[in-house]
């Protein structure tokens, strides 16, 4: 007789908490999910992209050379050049060249130059999109990383290619949070024959 009452007891709670999981659920499934949507219109990532200025070759064995004054004349240039646009940040690589194309634009704006590896295009990009949303950057590559960053960001490549004597262009390449990239190319400072 216990175990009959124990049973019924069992069998009525089995029905109730299936009743109340059964009503939960249909009352989850026709309400609206409560999780924002990514908005589309959140800003882009705008980078302008230049290859170091002149570097000092005077000294073959120097594998790490600074600028010419010609060099140091074009950095001061896009210094002015972006004078009165907002810049969220400096990226350069680890050699002096493209730290000194950015120092006088850091040192106007009391920015940090922050480095990145030469040849990590995916990392490059993975930094700009993460931790720059919305925001204005500048980056200094070489003749030969250029149009693969400009690549890896997902627009197609302006020019053929860089010489090794063009020091002159500007690229400026627009990111949307949906991953859409455009470049528009220009040149600054002296222009290179």
């Amino acid at each position: 007789m216990k175990s009959t009452l124990l049973l019924k007891l069992w069998l009525i709670l089995l029905v109730c908490c299936f009743t109340a999981c059964r009503n939960s659920s249909s009352s989850i499934e026709g309400a609206s999910p409560t999780v924002e949507p990514v908005s589309s219109s959140a800003p882009p990532v705008k980078v302008y992209l230049v290859r170091h200025a002149e570097k000092d070759i005077s000294n073959p064995s120097d594998e790490d050379p600074g600028l010419t004054p010609q060099g140091q004349h074009r950095a001061e240039a896009l210094q002015a050049l972006l004078e009165g646009q907002e810049v969220d940040a400096l990226y350069a690589t680890k050699y002096q060249r493209t730290k000194n194309t950015l120092k006088p634009l850091a040192d106007a704006r009391q920015l940090e130059i922050r480095q990145y590896e030469a040849h990590d295009f995916k990392g490059l990009k993975q930094q700009l999109l993460e931790n720059h949303s919305g925001e204005t950057v500048v980056v200094a590559g070489h003749s030969n990383t250029l149009l693969p960053i400009i690549e890896a960001l997902g627009a197609k490549r302006p020019v053929p290619d860089v010489s090794d004597a063009q020091y002159d262009y500007l690229f400026t390449v627009t990111v949307t949070p949906e991953g859409t990239a455009t470049v528009e190319t220009d040149h600054y400072g002296t222009a290179n024959r």
